[in-house]
Parts: C-alpha cells; sequence; structure tokens
C-alpha cells in the first residue's frame, strides 16, 4: 500500500520559506507587522470618517481612537517580542548556566570532567549576560538561531518525503495487471469437468 508523502513536501516548503526569512531577512517579521497595524490604523480612520458622515460619529470616535491604539501597538509589538524573548532567554540559560556550575564545584568528579562542566557553565552565563544586558543583538542571535532550526526541520522532512517515494516504488503496484489474461472458453470447462 502506498503512503502519500505530499503533507511532508508541503511541511518542507513552508519551513523552508519560513526559515530563510527568519534567518536572512530579519526586517520581514517587523513589516508584517507594520502592514497589519497599518491596516487596523486606516480601518479605524475609516470607521471614523463613514460615523462622521451619517451622523453617529459621536458613537465611533472613541472606537476610532482605541483602533488606531491598537494598531499602534501591533506596530511596535515586534521590538517588544525581540526584546522580551531575549531577556526570557537569557533568565533561562542563566539559571542553567549557575546550576552547571554548582554541580561541577560540588560534585566529585574526575578532574578533566569537571574542568569541563565548569567551563561550559561558565560560557553560558557569558551569554545569559549578553542576552540579558544587550536584548535586541541577542534577539538577533535567537531569531537566527529560530531560523536555522526551522531549515533543518524542512530538511528533515524533505527526507521523509523521499524516503517514503523510494518506499513507494520499491512495492508491488496497488493494482495488478491482467491484460495477459484470457477467459476459459468452452472447451477449457470440458476438459476441466
Amino acid at each position: 500500500m502506498k503512503i502519500d508523502n505530499s503533507n511532508y513536501i508541503l511541511k518542507g516548503i513552508l519551513l523552508t520559506i519560513c526559515g530563510i526569512l527568519f534567518t536572512f531577512f530579519p526586517g520581514v517579521l517587523s513589516w508584517v507587522f507594520y502592514i497589519i497595524g497599518g491596516a487596523i490604523i486606516v480601518g479605524s480612520a475609516f470607521t471614523v470618517l463613514g460615523g462622521l458622515g451619517s451622523g453617529d460619529g459621536a458613537g465611533l470616535l472613541p472606537a476610532g481612537v482605541i483602533g488606531v491604539l491598537i494598531g499602534l501597538f501591533v506596530m511596535y509589538l515586534p521590538k517588544f517580542i525581540a526584546a522580551q524573548i531575549s531577556l526570557i532567554a537569557g533568565i533561562v540559560i542563566a539559571i542553567v548556566a549557575i546550576t552547571q556550575i554548582v554541580k561541577a564545584l560540588s560534585k566529585d568528579f574526575t578532574k578533566g570532567l569537571k574542568l569541563l562542566q565548569l567551563i561550559f557553565g561558565i560560557l553560558l552565563l557569558v551569554c545569559s549576560i549578553f542576552l540579558i544586558f544587550n536584548p535586541f543583538k541577542g534577539g538577533n542571535i535567537i531569531r537566527v538561531i529560530i531560523g536555522i532550526v526551522m531549515l533543518m526541520f524542512a530538511a528533515f522532512n524533505y527526507y521523509v518525503a523521499y524516503v517514503i517515494n523510494q518506499r513507494n516504488s520499491s512495492n508491488s503496484p496497488d493494482v495488478i495487471d491482467v491484460t495477459g489474461y484470457t477467459a476459459p472458453d468452452d472447451e477449457d470447462h470440458k476438459r476441466l469437468q
């Protein structure tokens, strides 16, 4: 029985597009938010203008102002998200780094393993300090890492689709060719009886 691999191919294509956009085009995400925020602002302005023309302007004016504020918030959202993701990642990495350093100092490892764990903990601590105190550059690094991970997942989906395609082509076909078959005639029936 053949397995459909189109789902893996579609996921691979979408992950490839998103991975390339995240990795190589840092402004794309901001532009998407700018477009959405701008559309909200323009829609709110048209709502207020439409309300003024119909005489219901007093009721629609506060809604229009709130819509404009929401649009401005959506436009500012990428910078807020970039700073917060970097800060949260920095705090999590700092906790992991401190645990690694404490383990290295308190556990009775062999000298090489103890030194390796201590160096790893110190490197993690330096990375966490960088992410906490420089959130925008840290956000860019996290964005690139996310893009690379998406590209790796895309490659995995392409590989799964390839393996499914190889399996489907090596199996026997679902339809059996019976064009060479001839039906028994009357003489064949007599011989069989």
